[in-house]
């Protein structure tokens, strides 16, 4: 029998700030916070300024969790993002715990839907298209 977790072994949770319109889901083991995705609605799309996942738990399949998550629960959204590799720097996490790199990412996103939508803002916007 595998017992080997699997991306709904670990519970998902939601936080909101109303007053910024800002969401995070989020995924624990026990009291370790390993993977988030944070969402803003900017009242034309959704935007989501993080998605990351602990060192640890790499592989796992819990970004694709989350993002598809984000996606189903706003089917009638566009969603937009910058795609470019990031630090995360969070006290329960190693230090400097960088994620993909941008090629890579951006293959990652393309492969959830989204597409390069540059914008003035940014260069390495990607947009997902309800």
């Amino acid at each position: 029998m595998n017992t080997a977790p699997t991306p709904d072994t670990y519970p998902l949770t939601r936080r909101a700030d109303d007053d910024a319109n800002e969401a995070w889901l989020l995924l624990h083991d026990g009291d370790l916070l390993i993977a988030f995705v944070d969402i803003v609605d900017r009242g034309y799309e959704l935007w989501i300024t993080d998605i990351a996942v602990h060192p640890d738990y790499r592989g796992r399949g819990l970004a694709s969790r989350l993002l598809n998550n984000v996606i189903h629960e706003n089917s009638g959204s566009d969603i937009a993002l910058s795609c470019c590799a990031m630090t995360m720097d969070l006290q329960e996490w190693p230090k400097d715990a960088g994620g993909l790199p941008t090629e890579a990412l951006a293959a990652w996103y393309t492969r959830h839907g989204f597409r390069s939508d540059p914008d003035e803002d940014a260069e390495d916007r990607m947009v997902r298209i309800a």
